[in-house]
């Protein structure tokens, strides 16, 4: 087991589902908590509501990223390169899921062999591995960028 599964375990067995954990990782990167942002993100949860929508690692990420780069008040600016900054990741993400048929939660899932017996919500831990992966994406992209997470 990685150490980011490590990090993460006690997350996944409080219930919180890969949107909400790449949410929560972002916080606590900038030292943050907000469990009304973290709720808000369960939306996302197993494509959108078990809807097969969109991988919650892909919304969840793009989330994370905003969360540090967006406008969240009246006074604030977003970051000028938020706009690439998410379309690089959604790029990444598309690319490195391909292989699964899709971005949509139902093929990710089959493809890490993360879909559970009823079909309903993939497991957790066998997609640990592609939270880990756009984890280390999202931090390369900062890094890329120049942002800083520490900063308000």
């Amino acid at each position: 087991m990685n150490s980011m599964m490590l990090e993460i375990l006690p997350w996944v067995r409080q219930g919180y589902c890969c949107s909400q954990l790449l949410v929560l990782l972002m916080l606590q990167a900038m030292g943050k908590e907000n469990a009304a942002l973290v709720r808000a993100t369960q939306g996302l949860c197993h494509g959108i509501g078990q809807s097969d929508g969109p991988c919650g690692l892909l919304t969840g990420g793009a989330c994370a990223l905003a969360l540090a780069t967006g406008k969240g008040s009246e006074e604030e600016v977003a970051h000028p390169m938020l706009t690439p900054l998410l379309h690089d990741y959604a790029t990444w993400f598309e690319d490195r899921v391909a292989p699964y048929g899709g971005q949509r939660c139902g093929q990710v899932a089959a493809g890490l062999g993360a879909a559970t017996a009823d079909g309903r919500s993939p497991d957790p831990v066998a997609c640990g591995g592609l939270l880990a992966e756009c984890w280390e994406k999202l931090l390369e992209l900062f890094q890329t960028y120049n942002i800083d997470l520490e900063k308000p």
